[in-house]
């Protein structure tokens, strides 16, 4: 995603701009027989080049792939020496985190009941990704898909799993709603599984009434066109985020 090519970009300008004084530090103080300062100069550039070429901060989320293939997840933070991973041919890829884990799926799942009135259930989601090696295959095989509109296909599916589901509501409220969700949380992670992610959070807010005013997003109502046409579409994946 465009956030990530820019945090790497500015990492390797960082290490340019790091280094590009310093050997004309080093150039100036050897010319200068100014010996103490050169050997100075020339241990930070040691470091410089210590951290900006041989080790690899690699963040949270991350994957080493080799050929397509998953080999490695980092699921925290880490450093490693960028040699373990150049030797194996591997390249270290950082999963979608903007848009997808930094903030709540909002949705809203509606259902009539025997009395006559209208149940509402408006979800409020958090997703992380399965710590396990298929599952993050999966997850970098749909980054490798959908690339920057990954958001906006795991909200379009989310959607459209929601405009399907109805089941009975709670008679009592909210007191009763975290066994009612179960249910609903177990079907949305079915098909988020297909995107390696998960459901960690869940809550909702139960209302009833004869009349009830929706708070969808304009992705809810695509979504629900198109599942209602029979299918799902990679334009309808593909909106705004």
């Amino acid at each position: 995603m465009w956030v990530q090519r820019m945090t790497r970009f500015l990492g390797r300008m960082i290490f340019y701009m790091l280094m590009g004084p310093l050997l004309i530090a080093l150039v100036y103080t050897l010319a200068n027989d100014l010996w103490t300062a050169a050997l100075i100069i020339l241990a930070l550039g040691a470091i410089v080049l210590y951290n900006g070429l041989v080790r690899i901060h690699i963040l949270e989320n991350s994957v080493a792939v080799r050929d397509g293939k998953v080999a490695v997840f980092f699921p925290e933070k880490t450093v490693r020496n960028r040699f373990d991973f150049a030797s194996r041919g591997q390249t270290v890829i950082q999963l979608p985190h903007f848009g997808l884990l930094d903030r709540r799926f909002k949705m809203e799942i509606f259902a009539p009941d025997t009395t006559g009135e209208l149940n509402s259930c408006r979800l409020s989601l958090d997703l992380d990704y399965i710590m396990e090696l298929t599952a993050c295959q999966r997850a970098y095989d749909t980054y490798v898909l959908y690339q920057d509109q990954l958001p906006a296909a795991v909200r379009t599916h989310l959607f459209q799993s929601a405009s399907r589901l109805g089941w009975p509501f709670p008679a009592l409220g909210e007191d009763n709603g975290a066994e009612y969700l179960k249910p609903v949380v177990a079907e949305l992670n079915r098909g988020l599984e297909n995107f390696g992610l998960k459901i960690v959070d869940a809550t909702c807010t139960f209302t009833t009434g004869r009349t009830l005013v929706r708070y969808v997003a304009a992705e809810q109502e695509t979504a629900e066109r198109v599942a209602a046409a029979g299918g799902t579409s990679r334009e309808g994946a593909g909106g705004p985020t």
